[in-house]
């Protein structure tokens, strides 16, 4: 079993239970997915960390969780400066969507438990008729 174990997991669980998006994409990190076409509605799994909760067993076992960044593009030539409501009504039903996919999600892998939703590190960003929304969700991963 790899390392990156969830990830296609993560891709299929996206696109089964989010209908309507144009692509999920897997890009190496936010910098790239900035930087990539983004077709409208998408969405970018990708790998953020590890974070290290503690140790057992004189340090033999510790107590890690994956963290991955699961962000929603989504593109609106009304989107303007003075006027940004129209982007976020657009996006609200797919933010819902995923959120209900991810919260809790058991990938019944050996080794991992269940995500939740955490703290993201990347925060809500974009310009005049693009927005994209950031979600961070950890698992635990027996190491």
């Amino acid at each position: 079993m790899g390392y990156f174990v969830l990830e296609p997991m993560l891709v299929e669980r996206i696109k089964q239970e989010v209908p309507g998006l144009v692509e999920v994409n897997t890009p190496f990190n936010i910098e790239e997915m900035l930087e990539a076409s983004n077709n409208s509605p998408s969405v970018s799994i990708i790998y953020y960390d590890d974070r290290v909760a503690g140790e057992a067993g004189r340090g033999e076992m510790s107590v890690t969780y994956q963290q991955w960044l699961v962000v929603l593009s989504v593109r609106h030539s009304g989107a303007q400066l003075q006027e940004t409501s129209v982007i976020r009504k657009e996006a609200e039903p797919f933010i819902d969507q995923i959120l209900n996919a991810m919260k809790g999600f058991n990938p019944q892998v050996v080794g991992f438990k269940t995500f939740k939703r955490t703290n993201s590190p990347v925060r809500v960003g974009g310009k005049a008729g693009h927005c994209y929304f950031p979600f961070m969700f950890e698992i635990q991963k027996l190491i």
